[in-house]
Formats: structure tokens, C-alpha cells, sequence
């Protein structure tokens, strides 16, 4: 078995001169072009001398070359007759250079159409027998066409279109930030209108309450100043009996009128009991208190609006135990000056009685 050594890379093939074009050697061939383009060079450098820029690129030994090398290349007896390329020549070379995995000595001439992949002559006969076959360099001319009009494309047409919708996009989300600022600022003068409003309410409430009991106190001292009365009356009445009795008796002594009088006092006042109905605060939640959040929403969703009632508490008011309860009942009650009308936004308006 020959040993086939290339000493400007240091590479060494156990096989006979045909095997150098295949196996690993093909696989790394094939992959070290195909990183080089034709119209798009990255500097590379030389793998002899490793330090100019690579210009060429030998096929047997799959190295590249700068242009001394290359010269030095061409001169030694054991790599003279290796075919040198130029960097810069088209792509369609690389397809001479690709072989067969299965059939290692064997080109890829062919492409099979069924089967979506490259042939040789080989497999043609052996498991591509009756199918449709083109040649591999029309179909990498035809793959190089598709692959071009599509980087067109996506060049001229599909990356500004892409573009001019992540500018939209940008801006939509700076204005999206800035309506968030303005919503937030609504909600700190919101909180603070319904803030002055419970406050106001609240002291409605309270001035509710102390007018009923003022009303209550009123009507227990009507009663109260009655009864003084009569206990005023009844004493000076005491005191002329009194008198009478320590007098000298005449004609009037006979005449009873005092004793009369007293008819009037034998059925004692009915005492009124007033009372005040306790404050019954009703639940209120965030939504009703100070309206509905903002939420996000896309595009492809529909608003709903609802409305709701709101209400601070029912306030005491003023009962007497001759007095009938309505028939709804005292918790039913609310008075409307605490009524407050509000939707999804929040608080819509309030009605004062």
C-alpha cells in the first residue's frame, strides 16, 4: 500500500493516489471551498506559510495558498501536477469536487429528482435505476438562480417591509408608554375626586345623623317641658289646697273646684322612645369605589361596557315607636345622595338630593 505524504500541508494518506479524494479528505475539502465566496472574501490566511493572505486553494491537498506559495507549490515533484484554483473563481468549481460517500472513487455527476439528492453513475444503476436524473451542475445553476432571486427578495422586499414594521412598532411602543403615563395621571386625579367625594359624602352622612339627632332631642324635650308642666301645676295646686285647709272656712271651701281639676291629670303622658337606626355601610370594592383598571386589549378584541351602582351606606335616621316602618323594610333604604353612577372607566357622575 502506498503512503502519499504532501509536505507543503504535512498530510498523509495510507491509500493509492485515487483515495486522496476521498473519505475525510473530500468532507474537508469540500467544506474548506465552500466557505470561500466569490464576490465576498474574508481574509484567510495561508496554510504554508501562515502568515499572508490565502489567494488559491490547491484540490488535492484542500489547502490554500498565497501567491509565493503557490509558486513554491507548483514547483515541487511530488505537488506539480496538482490543480490549483484561484479563490476568486465561481462556485460551480466545487461541484467537480464533490464524491460519491458511498461510491468513494465516484464522482456526483447526477441528480436525482425523486430522491432529492446527488448521484453517482453508480448509484444510478444500482438504486436510482428509471429515475429522473439532471445533471448536477444544471441543478446547482439552477439552485444558485432560486437561492439568488430569493436573497433578492428578501434584500429588496421582505426585510424593509420587516423593518418598516419594527419602526411601527417602536413607536407604538413609545406612544403605548406615554398613554400609560397620561391613564396613570387620570387615576391619581381620579383617586383624589373620589377621595374629596367620600369625604364629602361621609360628611353628609354625619350631618344626617346629627340632624335626626337634634329632631329626637327636640321632640323628647316638647315632652319633657309637658311633664314639667304638669308637675308645676299639680304642686301649686298642692300648696292652695294647703291653703284652704289652714283658711277659715267661707262659701268656696264648699265648691270642690280644685279637687275637680284633677281629672285632668289622672291619665299620665305616653312616653315616646326615640331611637336611631345604626349606620349600615355597604361593601365597596375596588371597582365600585374608584372604577374598573385600565386592562390591555389588542385589536381583536371587543370593549364591553357595564354599568354599576355605587353607594356609601344608608345614614341613620330618626325612628319613634309610633312611627310605621315602610313595608320594603329599613334596610332597603338608601338615600340618593349617595348614589353614584360608574362604568369601566370609572366614576361617570354623582346625583345630590
Amino acid at each position: 500500500m502506498a503512503s502519499i505524504y504532501c509536505l507543503p500541508f504535512n498530510l498523509t494518506q495510507e491509500d493509492n493516489a485515487s483515495s486522496l479524494r476521498t473519505g475525510t479528505w473530500n468532507y474537508r475539502l469540500y467544506n474548506r471551498m465552500a466557505k470561500t465566496s466569490s464576490s465576498a472574501q474574508h481574509y484567510l490566511e495561508c496554510d504554508n506559510c501562515e502568515e499572508n493572505p490565502a489567494q488559491y486553494f490547491c484540490k488535492m491537498c484542500a489547502g490554500h495558498l498565497c501567491e509565493t506559495c503557490k509558486s513554491d507549490h507548483g514547483k515541487r515533484k511530488i505537488t506539480r501536477n496538482h490543480e490549483i484554483v484561484s479563490m476568486t473563481s465561481n462556485n460551480e468549481n466545487l461541484v467537480d469536487l464533490m464524491y460519491c460517500s458511498t461510491h468513494t472513487n465516484k464522482k456526483l455527476e447526477c441528480y436525482c429528482n425523486l430522491c432529492k439528492e446527488p448521484v453517482c453513475t453508480d448509484c444510478i444503476i444500482r438504486s436510482h435505476n428509471g429515475h429522473s436524473v439532471k445533471s448536477l451542475s444544471t441543478i446547482y445553476n439552477e439552485l444558485t438562480d432560486h437561492y439568488k432571486n430569493r436573497k433578492k427578495e428578501i434584500e429588496n422586499v421582505l426585510l424593509p417591509k420587516h423593518r418598516e414594521v419594527l419602526a411601527k412598532e417602536i413607536e407604538k411602543r413609545s406612544a403605548f408608554t406615554m398613554k400609560a403615563d397620561e391613564i396613570q395621571k387620570k387615576i391619581d386625579a381620579h383617586t383624589q375626586d373620589v377621595s374629596k367625594m367620600v369625604k364629602h359624602i361621609g360628611e353628609q352622612t354625619v350631618e344626617s345623623l346629627r340632624n335626626a339627632e337634634k329632631d329626637g332631642l327636640r321632640e323628647m324635650d316638647k315632652f319633657t317641658d309637658s311633664i314639667k308642666e304638669k308637675i308645676n301645676q299639680l304642686q301649686l295646686m298642692s300648696i292652695q289646697i294647703s291653703e284652704e285647709l289652714e283658711a277659715k272656712p267661707d262659701i268656696s271651701f264648699f265648691m270642690f273646684t280644685k279637687c275637680n281639676e284633677l281629672d285632668n291629670f289622672q291619665s299620665l303622658p305616653t312616653p315616646v322612645d326615640y331611637t336611631l337606626t345604626d349606620f349600615q355601610p355597604q361593601h365597596i370594592d375596588k371597582e365600585m369605589s374608584l372604577g374598573k383598571p385600565p386592562v390591555l386589549q389588542s385589536s381583536q378584541q371587543k370593549p364591553q361596557h357595564k354599568y354599576k351602582e355605587m353607594s356609601l351606606g344608608k345614614p341613620p335616621v330618626l325612628q319613634s315607636s309610633q312611627q310605621k316602618k315602610a313595608e320594603c323594610g329599613e334596610d332597603e333604604w338608601v338615600p340618593p345622595f349617595s348614589r353614584v353612577c360608574i362604568d369601566e372607566n370609572g366614576i361617570k357622575g354623582m346625583k345630590m338630593a
